[in-house]
C-alpha cells in the first residue's frame, strides 16, 4: 500500500475490491507486461499525480516480494482516471484492467498472485515461469490516458529558404479571443505561484471549452474555463480562502493592466 501522507510502499493481496472510486491502485502485470495505474474518480489531484510518479518509478526498478522482483522494465504504463469513464478509450481500458484481474489465484509470499493454469509444470511458482512471465503483484494508493515508450525519428533536414512576398493579412477574430483568454490563465497560474508553495494543475475539456483545475493542498481549488475572450473561474471567490483571496486580488490587478 502506498500511503500518500507518508510515501510508503505496502503490497498487498492482488484484490479487485481494491479498484474503487475511493483508491488509486497500481498493478504489476507482467502477464501483459504492463503498469496499470487505477485512479478513483473521488482521489484528490494531489494523490493521482503522486500515485503516477510511484508508477513511474516502479515501471523501471520492479518491486521486491520476498527474493523476487516484480515488474521490473515493463514496457507499457496505463493510467487509467475513472474520472474519464465516458472516453471509449479509457472505458476499453477500463475493461481490459479488470479482466486482467480475473483469474483463479495462487499466491506466494502471500502477495505474489500467479495462475496455475499458465504456470509450466514443476518448481516453485517464483522459478518455473512460462512465456510470457506469470506473475501479478497489486500496491494500492491511498491518496486515462495511455502512455507508452515510443522511439524520437531524427528531425527533418530544414528545408530550403524562398522568398515569400509580404502579405498583411487580418488576424482572424477567434485567434485574438484565444490569445486574450491564455493571457488571462498566465496571469492566473502567475498569480497561484506567486501565493502558493505547491499546487497542481490538470487540464481538462469540457462542453467543447478548454480548462484547467487548480489545487493547493489545503488553501485552494478552483477551476478556470476559457470561454471566448473570457476566463471563467468556479467557484467565483477562489474558495473564499485568505490564501484565495491573495491569488484573487492579485489576478485581477495584473487583468486590469
Amino acid at each position: 500500500m502506498l500511503l500518500d501522507d507518508s510515501g510508503e510502499i505496502k503490497a498487498v493481496k492482488l484484490d479487485p475490491n481494491l479498484v474503487t472510486s475511493d483508491n488509486a491502485v497500481i498493478v504489476l502485470d507482467e502477464y501483459h507486461d504492463t503498469c496499470w495505474v487505477w485512479v478513483g474518480r473521488n482521489v484528490a489531484m494531489p494523490t493521482r499525480m503522486h500515485a503516477l510518479r510511484m508508477s513511474k518509478s516502479v515501471q523501471k526498478s520492479g518491486h521486491k516480494v520476498g527474493t523476487t522482483t516484480i515488474g521490473m522494465a515493463l514496457t507499457n504504463i496505463v493510467e487509467i482516471n475513472e474520472k474519464s469513464d465516458t472516453d471509449p478509450d479509457v472505458a476499453a481500458s477500463i475493461f481490459k484492467f479488470r479482466d486482467a484481474l480475473k483469474s483463479k489465484w495462487s499466491y506466494e509470499d502471500q502477495i505474489l498472485a500467479f495462475d496455475e493454469s499458465r504456470a509450466a509444470t514443476g518448481g516453485s511458482p517464483l522459478t518455473r515461469r512460462a512465456e510470457p512471465p506469470t506473475t501479478l503483484t497489486a500496491e494500492t494508493v491511498t491518496p486515462s490516458i495511455k502512455t507508452q515508450s515510443t522511439k524520437t525519428a531524427p528531425p527533418p533536414p530544414p528545408p530550403r529558404a524562398t522568398a515569400a512576398p509580404s502579405v498583411s493579412r487580418a488576424q482572424p477574430a477567434s485567434e485574438k479571443i484565444d490569445r486574450n483568454a491564455e493571457q488571462k490563465l498566465a496571469f492566473l497560474l502567475l498569480s497561484t505561484v506567486k501565493h502558493a508553495d505547491l499546487f497542481y494543475t490538470e487540464r481538462f475539456t469540457r462542453d467543447g471549452k478548454q480548462g484547467v483545475k487548480i489545487e493547493a493542498p489545503g488553501v485552494v481549488v478552483f477551476e478556470a474555463v476559457i470561454d471566448g475572450s473570457a476566463l471563467r473561474i468556479n467557484p467565483p471567490n477562489f474558495g473564499g480562502s485568505e490564501a484565495a483571496s491573495r491569488i484573487k486580488s492579485e489576478y485581477e490587478a495584473w487583468t486590469s493592466k
